[in-house]
């Protein structure tokens, strides 16, 4: 089971079994109904399944296992529910960023050896411990499907497929041993960036080269850490531009494990449900190996064990154009 949040006209939270998306509330209630003969699901589904995904993550981190039953339920009787209209294919569902409304997205940076070497920084210049680069704004989330618009005035636009953590409860100051008992799941983060912009601004990290609008293509899903099936610490991550694979790794390549990355973050941000914690980059980047994303492009950022995230690329049309920032 996996969650996401489907746009209207279906908007409702959702959950994906298979190759289709379920209206997660209505087909509890259903599930409720039909196979616990409850004839209160209704109303036990609409306390359980709250409208708003954070809501849902406060009341079920570490407890996704009790929905078992139901996704077992939607995989066996699909056809008749999306013939209800409580689900549909996945391939063709409009969906919100896998979570739309965090309240933080925090952006971790140098996470990766390879990235390192490949740049050419000298390892004594290697952080000693995880690197909290920049944080992006809400506003700047798009979903599975969304265009990446950069701005006008640059022409170095990048990418960076991250793993993200999805915080399941109120933290602070954790261990690395109690962090694991603080995570809700896991989903894609495109760290998408502007590269050419003025040294002044702080570059690499600057706002206006991290949060833009459409920087911080999210999804297409969150797998809670209950149905992720393997350890965070070591999944394939790929990476391709109309095709073409630009990232290949594996989470391992990490400087530091998961757990260590949400207990250090939370030593100085108190961590929220639904709050994302990306993880970094591995090498590939365009900033690496020059081959910047160009409008009409398409990007594919896949993880396993979560789904593949889906972007194409475009440009942001200002009313007035301006020249190329110096």
């Amino acid at each position: 089971m996996r969650l996401a949040a489907r746009r209207p006209p279906n908007r409702s939270l959702a959950f994906i079994e298979g190759d289709r998306v379920f209206d997660f509330r209505a087909t509890y209630a259903l599930y409720l109904d039909e196979v616990e003969r409850n004839r209160d699901g209704g109303r036990i589904a609409s306390i359980c399944v709250p409208e708003h995904l954070n809501d849902f993550i406060r009341l079920h981190q570490g407890s996704m296992r009790r929905f078992e039953g139901l996704a077992a339920y939607a995989g066996e009787n699909a056809e008749r529910l999306e013939g209800y209209g409580l689900a549909e294919p996945l391939a063709t569902a409009r969906l919100f960023p896998a979570n739309p409304l965090p309240r933080k997205i925090v952006c971790c940076g140098n996470s990766y050896a390879r990235y390192l070497r490949e740049w050419g920084l000298p390892e004594d210049e290697w952080p000693q411990d995880v690197k909290i680069s920049f944080l992006k704004s809400p506003a700047s989330l798009i979903g599975h499907g969304d265009t990446i618009e950069f701005p006008p005035d640059s022409e170095q636009w990048d990418y960076e497929n991250e793993l993200a953590i999805v915080i399941g409860s109120y933290c602070s100051d954790v261990s690395e041993k109690e962090a694991p008992a603080h995570i809700f799941g896991y989903t894609v983060l495109n760290d998408a960036c502007v590269r050419d912009i003025p040294s002044w601004t702080g570059r690499y990290d600057s706002p206006r080269g991290k949060a833009l609008d459409t920087m911080a293509p999210l999804g297409p899903c969150i797998t809670p850490s209950e149905y992720l099936g393997r350890s965070p610490n070591d999944l394939e991550i790929l990476t391709k531009v109309d095709g073409e694979v630009r990232q290949h790794d594996r989470t391992s390549g990490l400087l530091w494990p998961i757990e260590r990355i949400v207990s250090f973050v939370s030593r100085y941000m108190t961590l929220e449900p639904g709050d994302i914690l990306a993880t970094g980059s591995t090498s590939g980047n365009a900033l690496v190996c020059g081959k910047w994303l160009k409008e009409g492009q398409s990007i594919t950022c896949e993880i396993e064990g979560i789904g593949t995230l889906e972007n194409k690329i475009g440009v942001r049309r200002w009313r007035d154009m301006p020249a190329k920032a110096a």
